[in-house]
């Protein structure tokens, strides 16, 4: 018993792996993915007061965010209660 469409994706992804297999140039790669290919970042190393001001930094802006949603819903509150006590 099928849930849904899960036997048509079956048969569409067995279907898309035949056709895979019939052309050469993809018969070994998926959509160009490389395995040994891979990109190397060069990141500079964190110092201890560079992390605690980005630390604080965090905190201020994740505080300031709260802020604006406490008051956006507020305000949003504010109208919908408005507008329930006009209609009635």
């Amino acid at each position: 018993m099928g849930f849904g469409g899960s036997g048509s994706m079956n048969v569409v992804l067995r279907n898309n792996k035949k056709l895979l297999s019939k052309r050469e140039k993809f018969k070994k790669t998926l959509g160009g993915y490389v395995e040994g290919k891979k990109t190397e970042y060069d990141f500079p190393k964190a110092q201890r007061h560079m992390l605690k001001r980005i630390k604080e930094r965090m905190i201020y802006d994740n505080g300031q965010i709260l802020k604006r949603r406490i008051i956006a819903f507020i305000a949003v509150s504010i109208i919908l209660i408005t507008g329930i006590i006009y209609i009635l």
